[in-house]
């Protein structure tokens, strides 16, 4: 009986012990777990894991040394090699070296690795060839708007050993992410998050139900690596980017966020600003008649201190010569960004997905339809980001009853647009052609005026040299015709034909139909030609 007893104690107390130190969190659900989907979390509609979250398998390093990635704070150094798992999901929890190795190891992973093929190691986790992680998950019902992949990477060191790492996506070359990797460099051993935003052209993939990442190094030059874990975030929530640099470079070059398309252009001054998601990010710096730069660091949580580890402030300064062209991005969107689109648009439609001025709100949407206030509030906001180069952030207040929609309360902000009342939007009210280019243009103001309010508008006349008047001048209102004289002037808005502007639906048979409605590819057009012709 006493053994009995005994053992019961035994048996209590694992399980005690197991749901004392197991952690969850509503984002990624149980760390331990080596599988999981996670729907409508605060971060995106849907959440795939694919590995446990364990620091490489190390016992102490989420319990006792409060490894923890998301933060990207005092990450724990873990030990190496590590013991194996056969519960581990394939590819990850495993030193890999690539397919291309020629046996020459050059750090301690890859001199580890030459133990296991010599046979002097069985116990540790190692894995021959090419790293691929196989995500599947339930994708009924998906409609994918935007995507991004996070790698939680270990070990990776191109700059140090110049090894070239490849990435595909269910077979297809992934530049974007592979330029993350070859553009870092750890020396811990500590995992470290990498945040790829997926490209229109992986949407379908995604939309498949599996995703399969394979990580290979090309040069065999024996940079050992390693993944904890993958997580994919479909239809993400811009609260994710939760951490904030700011740099110096070359004043006027271009700056990219490696991972993204996302670029701003660094002032007089040099400075230039970037939110990003936690973890190991980097840089790209480049201008006209300049050999670009790169730069990588680590960036924390916003609301998190590292007393550890200094502040990432990257600097890089431009030597002059003749620089390599930068990812076209172009390559990657397809008319998957929408569902539908006039023949005429889609050209303009494709530059405005590279410049990333298509609202996550309309990917994969019919953009012949006509734009209401909020998605047209969502289009100012994106053009006016790409006149300054700068965030826009959202209201501290929000003074509307129907909407919390954080880029109407950036609109909002800026002045770009105002309420229908003191405590309503009206969001889904449709935007007809002169209310357009009356919101687009103070977009333009904002971005380029200082010291202009939507209050004090009057007092800002703009310059420009009408070449035409529309034979329905009379039917515009008074409020609008500075604005819409202006788009027309500069190329970024014209006439229906017939020299009209059809500027509102004055008739019961317009309104019916929507003849001066406002349409989302016209939209996200002119917000197109305004970028580009006014910047």
């Amino acid at each position: 009986m006493k053994k009995i007893l005994v053992n019961l104690l035994v048996i209590f107390l694992m399980i005690s012990m197991s749901s004392v130190f197991a952690k969850t969190d509503s984002n990624n659900g149980d760390w331990s777990k080596q599988n999981i989907t996670l729907k409508n979390t605060s971060e995106a509609e849907l959440m795939v894991r694919v590995g446990d979250i364990d620091a490489l398998n190390d016992e102490s390093g989420v319990d006792d040394s409060g490894y923890n990635p998301f933060t990207a704070v005092s990450q724990y150094a873990h030990g190496y090699p590590w013991v194996k798992d056969s519960n581990d999901v394939k590819g990850t929890d495993s030193i890999f070296v690539g397919s291309s190795y020629k046996g020459e190891a050059t750090d301690g992973y890859s001199s580890f690795y030459n133990s296991y093929k010599d046979g002097e190691d069985a116990e540790s986790a190692y894995t021959d060839g090419p790293l691929e992680i196989a995500m599947n998950y339930d994708a009924s019902g998906l409609n994918v708007k935007n995507a991004i992949l996070q790698l939680c990477v270990d070990d990776f060191q191109a700059i140090s050993f110049d090894s070239n790492f490849t990435v595909k996506l269910n077979g297809k070359d992934a530049p974007f992410i592979a330029e993350l990797l070859n553009h870092i460099d750890q020396t811990g051993p500590t995992a470290y998050i990498v945040s790829a935003i997926i490209p229109s052209n992986y949407y379908n993939d995604i939309s498949s139900g599996k995703l399969v990442i394979t990580i290979d190094e090309t040069t065999g030059c024996g940079d050992g690596f390693a993944i904890d874990f993958a997580k994919l975030l479909v239809n993400y929530n811009n609260n994710i980017f939760t951490g904030k640099f700011t740099g110096t470079t070359t004043a006027g070059a271009t700056v990219r966020l490696l991972g993204t398309a996302t670029t701003v252009v660094a002032s007089q001054n040099g400075g230039f600003e970037f939110e990003a998601i936690p973890g190991l990010n980097a840089i790209r710096a480049s201008k006209e008649g300049y050999i670009e730069g790169y730069s990588f660091g680590i960036v924390f949580a916003g609301n998190v201190q590292s007393e550890d580890e200094e502040k990432w402030i990257p600097n890089i300064q431009l030597s002059q010569g003749q620089g390599s062209p930068d990812i076209d991005f172009s390559q990657f969107g397809t008319t998957n960004a929408w569902e539908n689109a006039s023949a005429w648009a889609t050209k303009e439609l494709e530059e405005a997905d590279r410049l990333g001025l298509i609202p996550d709100s309309l990917k994969n949407g019919d953009l012949t339809k006509s734009i209401t206030r909020e998605e047209f509030a969502e289009v100012s906001v994106k053009a006016y980001e790409a006149l300054t180069g700068k965030k826009a952030t959202p209201a501290t207040k929000n003074p509307f009853k129907d909407t919390t929609n954080p880029e109407v309360l950036k609109a909002y902000a800026l002045g770009i647009t105002t309420g229908t009342s003191d405590t309503t939007f009206e969001p889904n009210l449709l935007l007809n052609r002169e209310q357009a280019a009356t919101m687009l243009t103070r977009t333009y103001k904002k971005a380029t005026i200082d010291g202009w309010t939507i209050a004090e508008d009057s007092k800002y006349p703009l310059e420009y040299t009408k070449s035409n008047t529309f034979v329905d001048d009379d039917k515009i209102s008074s409020w609008a015709k500075d604005s819409v004289y202006f788009m027309n002037a500069n190329g970024i808005i014209n006439g229906v034909g017939d020299n009209k502007f059809a500027p509102k639906n004055v008739t019961s048979a317009e309104e019916a139909v929507g003849y001066a409605n406002a349409t989302r590819e016209q939209a996200i057009i002119i917000a197109t030609r305004m970028v580009k012709n006014l910047k």
